[in-house]
């Protein structure tokens, strides 16, 4: 991975229209930011894998590809904050993002000085809740063998069988959604029937236990099933 060449933070932007990305561009520089731009998702995840990224600012469409769906995807590889540009005024849409990646939505047309007030509260929040250096962020821990889901605390987060295989299951698949038939096959090993609420209550009772922050460790994917993200913050 590419460092920084300063400690300025870096900004990548995935805009597909060029003349966009380029204002934006210009915008950060002008406030110390470094940039790097991707058109299109592909170069984006490139970009993310080889650099070391402060913040995102993602374009909902870029070209035929929607973004948004496909957040889970860029999780597995950064935590960094990602601020989706769109024109899109529906409200599941937004709430969907938000639900499985996104941390802010900015609404075109969007002003340079806007979007620099934006990237410096994201980049202020990340940095609050950054570790200081040499200090090691307490975990969750999974113990499959011992079957048990330890808080960072090291206490005991008590969860029943049922719950223990809906938690395993979707740890599997971290950030891709896997569907209610399978869950129901792998925690109560029998078909799943359209009219019933079995794998639901459960989601809802692992949430609760995962405390403050366990309803977006665990997401609904519309038509698609349940996601795990990650554990809550501590």
């Amino acid at each position: 991975m590419q460092d920084r060449e300063d400690g300025n933070p870096t900004v990548l932007i995935v805009e597909d229209d060029l003349s966009l990305a380029d204002e934006m561009a210009i915008s950060l520089r002008h406030h110390g930011m470094q940039v790097l731009t991707a058109p299109d998702w592909d170069q984006a995840l490139a970009r993310v894998e080889a650099n070391q990224i402060d913040i995102i600012v993602l374009d909902q469409l870029l070209g035929s590809v929607d973004s948004i769906p496909r957040l889970p995807r860029l999780r597995m590889l950064t935590q960094v904050p990602v601020l989706v540009l769109t024109a899109n005024q529906r409200e599941a849409d937004r709430i969907l993002a938000l639900e499985i990646g996104a941390d802010d939505f900015l609404i075109k047309p969007i002003s340079g000085r806007e979007l620099v007030a934006r990237v410096r509260a994201h980049l202020r929040r990340a940095a609050a809740a950054a570790p200081a250096a040499g200090e090691a962020k307490p975990r969750w821990r999974f113990s499959l063998p011992e079957r048990l889901l330890y808080r960072p605390d090291s206490s005991i987060v008590p969860l029943t069988a049922a719950e223990f295989e809906l938690l395993a299951q979707l740890l599997e698949t971290p950030n891709q959604p896997v569907d209610r038939e399978t869950l129901t096959r792998r925690v109560f090993m029998r078909p799943w029937r359209s009219e019933e609420r079995a794998i639901d209550n459960l989601v809802l009772h692992l949430r609760q236990k995962l405390g403050p922050g366990g309803e977006r460790s665990i997401v609904t994917i519309r038509n698609q099933g349940y996601a795990f993200t990650a554990f809550p913050d501590v």
